[in-house]
């Protein structure tokens, strides 16, 4: 981290390492900031997913309930 760096920064360092260690994947301090630097383009582009200006809910076609409908088709 460089004195450059933000509080956020700062987190995203500490999530992103924590998260590598409990997966037992060792990376230097580069890599970190390369992910680190990497996520804001990420979570930018996120955000433009959900900023779809016609989009009526949060998660507009995500989730698709299944329900059994009987028609009696003998009829």
């Amino acid at each position: 981290m460089t004195a450059n760096d933000s509080p956020a920064d700062a987190r995203l360092i500490a999530e992103i390492s924590m998260a590598l260690a409990r997966g037992g994947l060792p990376v230097s301090g580069h890599e970190i900031a390369k992910l680190v630097a990497g996520y804001h383009a990420q979570h930018i582009g996120v955000e433009m997913l959900y900023a779809v200006p016609g989009a009526r809910y949060a998660d507009p076609a995500l989730r698709f309930h299944a329900g059994a409908r009987i028609i009696d088709w003998s009829e």
